[in-house]
């Protein structure tokens, strides 16, 4: 199983350059927009992406990254390297998932945890489906800031950092193209390409 995460993990180097964060707004004039954009993603249960994850560090990782977030809070997500290089797919809830390699299966109700002790790296399973729309998770506190539009601009909670640097319209509404992620482990940065608000439904 080391081989399989090592070569999603090994050799790959971070590309591309650091993005600037948007200077941060009067908090108090963008706590009113906040709270309808917060409305307006939140409204937003289920969805896929497709991205990519790249840290530098100890530890270089570049992997294609796909996210399917279904309403009844399950999902589905696959990582791998170049031409599949090292796939790992994670599946089930944030309480407990399945994790497939080509070497097997296992269960884990600490996702991260064991990203880390097995690749040496890791990413914000939990709250994925939260951070990745640009909002708080619920189910722990959090100290956001918010840019000039209402929107995210840096939001600390659950051990991670995240900084919100670039969002795209989808639908009329304004979802997070680039962010970066970090925690004392490891620092991601995170590029989404693509986002469907309308997935196909579970099984299909």
């Amino acid at each position: 199983m080391r081989k399989t995460l090592a070569l999603l993990s090994a050799a790959l180097l971070l590309g591309g350059c650091a993005s600037l964060p948007p200077p941060l707004a009067d908090q108090t004039a963008a706590v009113a927009k906040w709270r309808q954009h917060y409305a307006d993603v939140a409204a937003i249960e289920s969805f896929s992406l497709l991205g990519r994850a790249a840290s530098g560090g100890g530890v270089g990782v570049k992997a294609d990254l796909r996210w399917r977030q279904f309403d009844d809070g399950r999902f589905d997500v696959r990582l791998a390297g170049p031409f599949g290089a090292g796939a790992i797919s994670i599946s089930g809830t944030e309480r407990e998932v399945e994790i497939r390699t080509k070497d097997g299966v296992e269960y884990t109700a600490a996702p991260e945890a064991w990203l880390l002790q097995r690749a040496g790296w890791t990413f914000p399973v939990r709250g994925l489906r939260w951070w990745a729309r640009g909002l708080p998770s619920p189910e722990t506190p959090a100290q956001p800031l918010f840019d000039a539009d209402g929107r995210l601009a840096e939001l600390q909670q659950g051990g991670w950092t995240f900084r919100y640097t670039e969002y795209q319209d989808v639908e009329g509404i304004a979802l997070p193209r680039r962010f970066e992620a970090s925690s004392s482990a490891i620092t991601l940065k995170l590029i989404v390409d693509r986002w469907d608000t309308h997935p196909p439904a579970a099984g299909s």
